[in-house]
């Protein structure tokens, strides 16, 4: 069995990847807040979430696929 080390790097893009999501999930939802507030129309807020959706979709569907790799024994890198 093949353990996945990721690289310094890989580590550092994983983390700002994770934290920048979760960042604008937050800056998304204050500025909701306000709009909401100030009665400014939501077209804008709704197109953000539709791409933050897509994005966490993205995000899913790449996991998974890393995972079945990995389950197949296939080395991050490898070519196939």
């Amino acid at each position: 069995m093949t353990e996945f080390i990721p690289s310094p790097r890989e580590k550092r893009e994983g983390l700002i990847r994770d934290h920048a999501l979760e960042l604008l999930a937050n800056l998304d939802a204050r500025l909701r807040r306000i709009e909401k507030a100030l009665g400014l129309p939501q077209e804008g807020a709704r197109a953000f979430a539709d791409v933050m959706a897509r994005i966490r979709r993205e995000e899913q569907e790449t996991r998974l696929i890393n995972r079945k790799l990995m389950d197949a024994g296939i080395a991050h890198g490898e070519e196939v």
